[in-house]
C-alpha cells in the first residue's frame, strides 16, 4: 500500500508541473514605448523584471522602462517604502502605474515606488537567489598559493527571508608546513515588522588561523531599519546583543557577551553588462571582556561576463585588539579575485 500510495503521489506532483508548464502565459506588460508581450512574469528584483516567452524564451526587462504590468496571478508586491500587498495585477488607467487588486480594493503605484514583485505559490526553488564563485592564484616566486570560494543563497517569503552565506581562503606554502587558513560560515533568519523595520537572528563559524582563532561559534539577534529600498540601492543599519564561544590556538575556550552594531549596503546597476556592489560592516563592543573590540567587513563588486556568468573581486578585512592567541596578528585584510555564477 505504500509504495502504490507513494506512486500515485509521484504521479500527481509529475502531471502537475506538466499542467503548470503547459498552462497559457496570458501576463502582459506594455513598454513605455508602447510595445506590448504577452508571456508569463517570474519576478521583479534588482530593477529587473524576468519575463518568460514562448517564442524568446526567458528574458529580462529594465523595469523603468515599462509602462504597466497585467496578470491574472496573485503576487507580493514590496514597494520603496516598505508597504506589502498581495493581489494580482490590472489594467492601470494612468500611465507608468502599477494596479494592485487586493480583497480590499485597488492599490495605484508609480512604477518607480514597486521594488520587488513575487508570485505567490512559486515553487521553493523559484524563491531561492544566490550566487558562488572561486578562485585560484599561485606565485612561483614566493611559493605561496591561494584558493578562494564565496557562496550566497537567499530564500524569501512575504513575512520573513533567509540567508546562508559562507567564504573561505586556503593558503600554502611551498617552503614550510605552516597555513594560513579562513574561512566563515553565516546563517540569518529575519522577519519583517512594519514597512522598514526588521528582527534578525543569526548564527556564525568562523576559523581565521591569522588570528589565532580556531572556531568562534556565535550566536546573536538584532533589530534593523531600512533606510533606503529602491531599485537600485539598499541601506539598512542594525543593532543587538551576540554571544559566542571561542577556541583559540594552544588557548583554553573562553564565551563572550558582544553588543553588535551592522550595516549594509547594495546598490547595482542592470544596464548590461550588470554590476552589483554589496558591502557589510558588524562592530562588536565587548560587554564581559572590557575595552576588547572587533570588526568584520566584506564588501565585493560583480561583473556580469555574459548571463549568469560574473568576474568578482572581493575584500575582507577582520580585525581583534585582542585576539584569542596573543601571540597572533591583530588585523587580517585580502583582496581576492574570482569568478561565478548567480542563479
Amino acid at each position: 500500500m505504500t509504495a502504490k500510495w507513494a506512486v500515485s503521489v509521484l504521479a500527481l506532483l509529475l502531471f502537475s508541473s506538466l499542467v503548470a508548464e503547459a498552462a497559457p502565459r496570458t501576463d502582459v506588460v506594455t513598454l513605455a514605448n508602447g510595445d506590448r508581450i504577452t508571456g508569463e512574469i517570474v519576478s521583479l528584483s534588482l530593477g529587473r523584471l524576468t519575463f518568460k516567452t514562448d517564442d524568446a524564451g526567458t528574458i529580462e526587462i529594465e523595469w523603468e522602462k515599462l509602462a504597466h504590468v497585467e496578470s491574472v496571478q496573485q503576487f507580493e508586491v514590496i514597494t520603496s517604502d516598505g508597504r506589502r500587498m498581495l493581489g494580482h495585477l490590472g489594467r492601470a488607467d494612468a500611465g507608468r502605474e502599477v494596479l494592485v487588486v487586493t480583497l480590499s480594493g485597488s492599490v495605484s503605484l508609480p512604477v518607480a515606488e514597486v521594488t520587488n514583485l513575487t508570485p505567490i505559490g512559486a515553487s521553493f526553488w523559484a524563491k531561492l537567489d544566490g550566487s558562488v564563485d572561486a578562485g585560484f592564484n599561485y606565485t612561483r616566486s614566493s611559493g605561496i598559493a591561494q584558493t578562494t570560494f564565496n557562496s550566497d543563497t537567499i530564500f524569501r517569503r512575504p513575512a520573513f527571508m533567509m540567508r546562508l552565506s559562507s567564504s573561505a581562503t586556503l593558503t600554502q606554502r611551498s617552503d614550510d608546513d605552516q597555513r594560513d587558513d579562513r574561512a566563515a560560515l553565516d546563517f540569518s533568519y529575519e522577519r519583517f515588522r512594519g514597512r522598514r523595520w526588521f528582527i534578525v537572528g543569526a548564527g556564525r563559524l568562523e576559523s581565521n588561523e591569522s588570528l589565532g582563532l580556531v572556531l568562534r561559534s556565535q550566536l546573536g539577534t538584532a533589530l534593523g531599519l531600512r533606510l533606503v529600498n529602491t531599485n537600485r540601492a539598499q541601506i539598512a543599519v542594525s543593532g543587538g546583543l551576540v554571544v559566542n564561544n571561542e577556541q583559540g590556538v594552544d588557548t583554553p575556550a573562553a564565551q563572550n557577551v558582544e553588543a553588535l552594531f551592522g550595516a549594509r549596503m547594495s546598490y547595482y546597476s542592470y544596464d548590461r553588462p550588470k554590476t552589483t556592489l554589496d558591502a557589510g560592516l558588524q562592530y562588536y563592543p565587548s560587554l564581559s571582556h572590557w575595552g576588547r573590540q572587533r570588526i568584520q567587513v566584506d564588501s565585493n563588486v560583480k561583473r556580469e561576463l555574459w548571463k549568469d556568468f560574473y568576474v568578482a573581486l572581493n575584500l575582507f578585512d577582520t580585525f581583534d585588539t585582542d585576539p584569542p592567541n596573543v601571540d597572533a596578528a591583530r588585523n587580517d585584510v585580502g583582496v581576492v579575485a574570482s569568478v561565478g555564477w548567480s542563479y
